[in-house]
């Protein structure tokens, strides 16, 4: 068997094994703060997988697609944040990440329909966003659960589909963060991003926020919002 085989099945058995004891994934909630008091307005919600483990959680998400399993896996773990979301007032917005596919997906919008808490749904850009996307969000946003668009300004989270989406947040990516101090031409797109969201009454928050440089760049330009280590580091709750 090719090393390449072998490396696939020892994924499928490890991924088979997670998706039939689903509790043993973990959560752990990163604060989204108002950057100029930093008092944090809501938290996202990440899994966190069992050690020991080589592979990350995007590259866990990323093999669960590629094996077939995932929308299994981002139930699972929406289930998991939700779960651990109980420690969280219920006015505090929780934002739970998902692809296109399973934000779409019946069982998964009826769980979210299901929740008595203030629930925020990040669209995550590891797939293109479909042209019914907007349409088959309806029913969520109609029942007051929020909608984010997570990297804009990378990948497929372009200006056509944050216009097409009418997200409720924008959330910058972190590359264009990254030296936002230094670099005249990120300020300048961070500063389209933000006029964007203005037009579509569309709240602002900035990814990777990791430095005191980068924060008073932020609040310079106008965006009131963030996370990132800076800010705060993800924990779960029973570490808070």
């Amino acid at each position: 068997m090719v090393p390449e085989a072998v490396e696939t099945e020892g994924h499928q058995v490890r991924l088979d094994a997670l998706l039939a004891q689903p509790d043993v994934l973990r959560v752990a909630f990163q604060p989204i703060v108002h950057l100029a008091s930093c008092a944090t307005i809501a938290y996202e919600g990440l899994a966190r997988f069992p050690a020991p483990s080589e592979l990350t959680p995007a590259q866990w998400f990323s093999t669960a697609r590629r094996l077939g399993r995932g929308l299994d896996l981002e139930y699972a773990a929406l289930r998991a944040v939700v779960a651990a979301a109980r420690g969280i007032p219920i006015d505090c917005p929780v934002a739970v990440n998902l692809s296109p596919t399973a934000a779409l997906d019946e069982s998964i919008q009826e769980f979210l329909l299901a929740q008595d808490r203030r629930l925020v749904v990040e669209i995550t850009e590891h797939e293109p966003f479909p042209d019914g996307l907007a349409a088959g969000l309806t029913r969520l946003r109609e029942h007051g659960i929020g909608l984010a668009v997570d990297d804009a300004g990378a990948g497929y989270a372009s200006f056509t589909q944050l216009l097409r989406l009418r997200p409720d947040f924008i959330k910058i990516d972190g590359e264009l963060i990254a030296d936002i101090d230094n670099d005249p031409a990120k300020r300048a797109i961070a500063t389209a991003l933000t006029s964007l969201g203005v037009e579509m009454n569309a709240t602002m928050v900035a990814e990777a926020v990791e430095t005191a440089g980068q924060l008073q760049a932020l609040i310079h330009l106008g965006i009131e919002y963030g996370q990132g280590y800076h800010l705060g580091m993800p924990k779960s709750l029973d570490k808070q």
